[in-house]
């Protein structure tokens, strides 16, 4: 299940976001709007910046990309060419929302701030399309046990992350050439906490209590697998027009 404000990282986020906010209030001057696109490791998208003066900056992005996704778990019960192979699309669909702080120019900043993430992906696979071993025994490892096509029948398996409000801490630089172009690049942290996985089986392996424990077996396996998502490295390349 997903949670809110959790994460371990939520009071260094907090505590981060109140220092910008207070050093950032001194000075209401020379406030700039400005509108950028970007690519990023979680998506190309858009970006609305609100700099209130020289130290302080607040911004609003949304980023979305589709894109195919294979997945194949690690070999659990020693017999090649059995394990499941999932295929299917990964929606990245997230916003943000950062405070900016300035600390000794125009150009590099300290950031915190949340991903509203909404990512995720749905799999499917079935034993049948899988490599010539597991046709030949009739069988897959499901949860590091090999179990019968026929009781697999379609696998689809969804995967999302808990933290639905990630907090992000990180750096960034923002040149500028000219009075209204500008060129920025960003570099942090979000922590998406926990990969949630669901199986779901279209043959008897639902309605199998000995089947569905080699289910959850499976989502454990997968989860485990994903633990290095937990925190995720966010790089962010952008190109905008300040007003």
């Amino acid at each position: 299940m997903r949670r809110l404000f959790k994460s371990p990282l939520y009071p260094v986020a907090q505590l981060a976001i109140a220092t910008i906010l207070s050093v950032g209030g001194t000075n209401s001057s020379h406030a700039e709007m400005s509108v950028s696109t970007h690519i990023s490791t979680i998506g190309p998208g858009i970006e609305l910046s609100y700099k209130v003066n020289s130290g302080f900056g607040v911004r609003a992005a949304w980023q979305q990309l589709s894109t195919s996704f294979d997945f194949q778990p690690e070999d659990e019960n020693g017999v090649p060419g059995d394990e499941l192979k999932y295929r299917g699309d990964l929606d990245l669909k997230n916003g943000s929302i950062f405070a900016d702080w300035y600390p000794a120019n125009n150009v590099f900043r300290i950031t915190a701030g949340i991903l509203l993430n909404n990512s995720g992906t749905t799999l499917t696979t079935n034993c049948e399309t899988n490599t010539s071993d597991a046709i030949a025994t009739n069988s897959c490892e499901v949860g590091g046990t090999s179990v019968p096509s026929g009781d697999i029948a379609e696998l689809r398996t969804h995967i999302d992350f808990e933290e639905e409000l990630a907090p992000y801490i990180g750096i960034g630089w923002a040149f500028q050439n000219n009075p209204h172009w500008h060129f920025n690049i960003d570099l942090g942290l979000a922590y998406l906490g926990q990969a949630n996985v669901d199986i779901q089986s279209s043959g008897s392996c639902n309605s199998s209590s000995a089947c569905r424990a080699q289910l959850d077996a499976e989502e454990r396996e997968i989860e485990e697998d994903m633990e290095s998502l937990e925190i995720f490295p966010v790089a962010k390349l952008g190109f905008g027009y300040r007003f």
